[in-house]
């Protein structure tokens, strides 16, 4: 805010940076200002377009109305580059900077649920492309805004992470889920939960690690509980390697192939297939409630290991990675809640000297599973007790009438 000196008093005559609640400015490619708008929906649940409010953070989920027998590309708000290509101004000065919006991150969702973060050099964008007649592939799914300001209300950065997925072409509306988030430069961000406070399904596993002070949880993908993505003929020594996040209640199959030849150094490859089917930096704690807090040890469940033995002598090399994770219904029978009872982290591994299986083939196959199982037991109505009447009364309280 500017002020300048009139007659001995100060008196607002410029507001340059942008004030609680103002919607924020973007610079059109012809040169013109427009304004930040964040589908939401209206009187109904169809998308509309709704402005952006300066420190109001929003979320929203929305149908968006499809026009059937059109390209995949053809509506912009199926489009990466609709969102990645905006760019906001830093205030509300004619000549206030220009800020463009960030690709943070770009995650590929499959039919299944299953998510891939892909990496996207240049500032590139995925367009939707039809991989047959009746199916889409790189429609927006999911649309998340950061946007950083200063103590002086200016914007300084911006950024977008998308998800990017599957649509049919028959389909009459698609669903998509839009988020803005402000922080102040130096700030960190929330930590986003993955239910209130049952897991709700399909959501990410909490997960993270112990500290002095609690549990130390990382956004980033590559540090959470996850699993590993199959691709056709992957080989488990050959990356790089994607993966996808462990999901409430979706059991998951996948794996690779460890081709024989390439074992010289039986103890190195055990060590690096150990690594391809943990990921580069597994959490060894998960949350038992969706939104477990961190400072709150006990509510963090210890990822149990056990590795089958091994005879002396031979070589020993995973061949499965299964994670078995307990879960039970916790609260009343109207509105139970997910909660992780325990979670288990077996290991197979071969019990004799690597000769090639059967057949003569000398690949062999590495698995990687998780199953969800659910312990509650079978919850009963409770009754109320019939009353009685438990009164002394003296032997001649009913005299002369008795």
């Amino acid at each position: 805010m500017i002020y300048l000196r009139v007659c001995g008093g100060l008196v607002d005559v410029l507001m340059l940076s942008f004030q609680f609640g103002d919607v924020l400015a973007t610079a059109k490619p012809n040169g013109l200002r427009g304004m930040f708008y964040l589908p939401a929906p209206g009187l109904t649940a169809d998308c509309v377009k709704s402005p952006a409010g300066f420190l109001q953070d929003r979320s929203s989920r929305c149908s968006q109305r499809l026009t059937p027998g059109t390209a995949c590309g053809s509506q912009e708000a199926l489009r990466m580059d609709t969102y990645s290509s905006i760019q906001l101004l830093a205030g509300k000065d004619a000549a206030a900077a220009v800020v463009p919006v960030d690709v943070e991150s770009v995650v590929l969702q499959s039919a299944e649920g299953a998510q891939t973060q892909l990496t996207i050099s240049g500032g590139g964008a995925l367009l939707p492309e039809a991989v047959s007649p009746s199916l889409c592939a790189n429609v927006v799914l999911k649309v998340v805004f950061v946007i950083q300001y200063n103590r002086s209300g200016e914007v300084e950065q911006a950024s977008v992470s998308l998800v990017l997925g599957f649509m049919s072409t028959a389909e009459a509306s698609l669903q998509q889920e839009f988020q803005v988030q402000f922080i102040q430069a130096g700030g960190e961000r929330g930590v986003h939960h993955s239910g209130n406070p049952g897991y709700l399904v399909g959501s990410a596993l909490m997960s993270g690690d112990r500290v002095a002070d609690g549990i130390s949880r990382s956004v980033e993908l590559s540090d959470a509980l996850s699993v590993l993505l199959t691709q056709g003929d992957q080989d488990c020594l050959r990356g790089p390697h994607q993966r996808a996040p462990v999901r409430f209640g979706l059991d998951f199959v996948s794996g690779c192939t460890l081709r024989l030849e390439d074992v010289t150094n039986c103890s190195l490859v055990s060590q690096q297939l150990l690594d391809v089917l943990r990921g580069p930096a597994p959490p060894r704690f998960v949350a038992s409630f969706g939104n477990s807090p961190l400072e709150n040890v006990l509510d963090w469940v210890p990822i149990r290991t056990t590795i089958s033995p091994t005879e002396e002598g031979s070589c020993s090399i995973p061949v499965s990675l299964h994670l078995e994770i307990e879960w039970t219904k916790y609260g009343s029978l109207q509105n139970p809640q997910a909660q992780i009872v325990t979670i288990r982290e077996v290991i197979e591994t071969n019990r004799s000297s690597l000769a090639p299986p059967p057949a003569g083939s000398s690949i062999l196959p590495i698995r990687s599973s998780v199953a969800f199982i659910p312990v509650s037991a079978a919850a009963l109505p409770g009754y109320r007790a019939t009353p009685t009447i438990d009164a002394k009364l003296p032997f001649d309280f009913f005299f002369p009438f008795v």
